[in-house]
């Protein structure tokens, strides 16, 4: 019972000032020494509380890491969202809150440091842990996606596939920053590479030969009436 309650309090992130600052500490102290070394008592006493009470909230240590990752992937999208909001232009809009998420998931501290300090275990952990991740990030991508399409934006396609194709490109990036085509350490490497390959995806969607086979009528009738008009 204590674990559902646990679980459903990191799906709504309905956190308080102590749940914060337990998470504060705890990002801090798995950035020092990894998440194995990373004990309840360590945190606890870094936000002067008992052992006991991190139990209550969180019921545990995987549940506390699992807020804790939630947490810092929702305040990247937050970033995202304000992004999204000063850039003029669905192209540039695309462009910029892409490289966003790409760049930042792969330098964020998290990411890196726990590499740093713990390489025996990262790959491990954020390959457990990544599902939740994922998860967060296609509900996001794809809600933004929906929200362009409505607003006619963008064209209409089942935004879910598109949304889990950027979603596990950023999380591949943070288990394997190195080792492609595209040198995303590069700005302009990594910028080049969106603007050639996801804004056109998220702009009109994968298309099967199916639907271009459906399409390509319609598009041949519109060229010639088009060729016809004096």
């Amino acid at each position: 019972m204590a674990d559902e309650r646990s679980s459903r309090k990191v799906r709504q992130h309905d956190f308080d000032d102590l749940d914060e600052r337990i998470m504060d500490a705890t990002l801090a102290r798995i950035t020092q020494v990894g998440i194995r070394r990373s004990s309840l008592e360590d945190i606890a006493r870094r936000v002067g509380i008992n052992r006991i009470t991190i139990h209550r909230r969180f019921d545990g240590k995987d549940n506390l890491i699992e807020a804790v990752l939630e947490r810092e992937a929702r305040r990247m999208l937050t970033e995202v969202t304000a992004i999204a909001t000063t850039v003029r232009g669905v192209d540039a809009q695309i462009e910029e809150t892409v490289l966003h998420v790409l760049l930042n998931t792969r330098m964020h501290r998290l990411a890196t440091q726990q590499a740093d300090v713990a390489p025996d275990e990262a790959l491990a952990f954020y390959t457990v842990q990544g599902e939740r991740l994922i998860s967060v990030g296609v509900d996001y991508i794809a809600g933004m996606l929906r929200h362009a399409q409505a607003n006619g934006l963008i064209d209409a396609y089942d935004a879910g596939p598109v949304a889990e194709i950027v979603a596990r490109l950023a999380h591949s990036l943070m288990l394997t920053p190195g080792g492609g085509a595209v040198d995303f350490a590069d700005i302009d490497s990594a910028r080049a590479f969106v603007r050639a390959t996801i804004v056109p995806l998220m702009k009109h969607g994968i298309s099967t030969r199916a639907e271009e086979k459906v399409a390509e009528p319609a598009r041949d009738s519109a060229q010639r009436a088009s060729a016809c008009t004096p």
